[in-house]
């Protein structure tokens, strides 16, 4: 059975609130004012950590973002020292984007940081619905061409 009009909105909905809600968090805890790092910083961290030595394309490409955008998320990465840009020798107009010592901490942070905010979101679920939902939500990630490491480094 296919879901109704009605119901996929109130799941587009729930993942737009489930957004908004670690966006909120992140704010409430002081995160944003302690590390100086807002949700697109973070989510750019997560993913060029996983990807990373890459270029800004290959990113923005992973990212659904704009290469407009997500150079403005990659610049200022690394004016926070997070993130290094290397020229490539053989192709002087390719750039590649690696997390710095700085960067590494700051990724390893982050990832901590999300797995226990998406525990506390997940708790009113029992554990058998949270991996239906994990599986669930792998599935159509990758559907739209999303890719997740399989160990990142926590």
């Amino acid at each position: 059975m296919i879901l109704s009009n009605d119901a996929c909105i109130q799941i587009n909905q729930a993942i737009f609130s489930i957004a908004n809600a670690y966006r909120s968090k992140m704010q409430r805890d002081g995160v944003v004012e302690e590390t100086g790092l807002g949700l697109p910083d973070r989510s750019t961290l997560m993913v060029l950590g996983q990807l990373a030595p890459t270029t800004a394309r290959i990113l923005s490409k992973a990212m659904d973002i704009n290469a407009g955008t997500i150079s403005v998320y990659v610049q200022r990465l690394v004016d926070k020292a997070l993130v290094a840009r290397t020229q490539d020798q053989a192709d002087r107009r390719t750039w590649w984007l690696s997390l710095t010592n700085e960067g590494q901490v700051a990724y390893k942070d982050t990832l901590l940081g999300a797995a226990a905010y998406t525990r506390k979101f997940l708790s009113p679920l029992s554990a058998d619905e949270q991996a239906s939902l994990h599986a669930m939500l792998l599935r159509v990630s990758s559907e739209l061409g999303y890719q997740w490491q399989s160990n990142p480094p926590a």
